[in-house]
């Protein structure tokens, strides 16, 4: 799982909105509303395509408290505290731990694509339906060729207002997360985010700090 694709699973989660009568309406209170939303479970499934075909998928769960994150997919379990992170390859016995820069930090940050809105997209906003579901589309789409993503859709489900898609481009490559539940406003413990040496006594710790 490639940085881009991984902060992208990320920064979905935080993906909170309210009713509202216009694209910029509902992203802008998804925004305001992230510092609010108090912590998130979600389960999810993740999807990198190479042109039209699907190239990786993995499924998994997500714990998220503020720039603090536990994820777990099949293969690997990370842990990040805001500072320090693990990382734990399934089967492989070992445990790294680093300390991400500023700017890999950055790439973590949940409001990075959530805020992206606001400066160089165009937003449109229609009525749709997801897996049965009515929903709100909101199409960003680049005004500059340079810029990161050249577009992105959000999905968000009519009424309950919870988040079901995002799908972005970039370098002509489609990244989808579907986010099969969600659960926010809720409270969970420090040590979810740090990684729990006493479950692995006979792992090996790899420092690259």
């Amino acid at each position: 799982m490639n940085r881009t694709f991984f902060s992208f699973i990320l920064t979905t989660f935080l993906t909170l909105t309210a009713y509202a009568q216009s694209a910029r309406d509902i992203l802008d209170a998804t925004a305001a509303r992230m510092t609010a939303s108090g912590d998130v479970t979600a389960q999810f499934k993740a999807t990198q395509y190479q042109g039209a075909a699907p190239e990786s998928e993995t499924t998994g769960t997500l714990l998220i408290s503020g720039r603090k994150f536990q994820m777990t997919t099949p293969d690997m379990t990370t842990w990040y505290d805001g500072r320090t992170q693990w990382s734990m390859l399934k089967g492989s016995g070992e445990v790294n731990i680093t300390e991400p820069t500023e700017e890999e930090q950055a790439a973590m940050n949940p409001s990075t694509l959530i805020n992206i809105y606001k400066k160089g997209y165009s937003l449109k906003l229609r009525k749709s339906s997801l897996r049965g579901k009515p929903t709100y589309e909101v199409h960003l789409k680049a005004k500059n060729k340079k810029a990161a993503f050249s577009e992105i859709y959000v999905d968000v489900e009519q009424g309950t207002n919870n988040p079901l898609c995002l799908r972005a481009k970039r370098d002509g490559n489609w990244m989808r997360l579907s986010i099969l539940s969600f659960q926010a406003d809720q409270t969970l413990p420090a040590s979810t985010f740090t990684f729990p040496a006493a479950e692995y006594p006979d792992i090996e710790v790899i420092d690259l700090r």
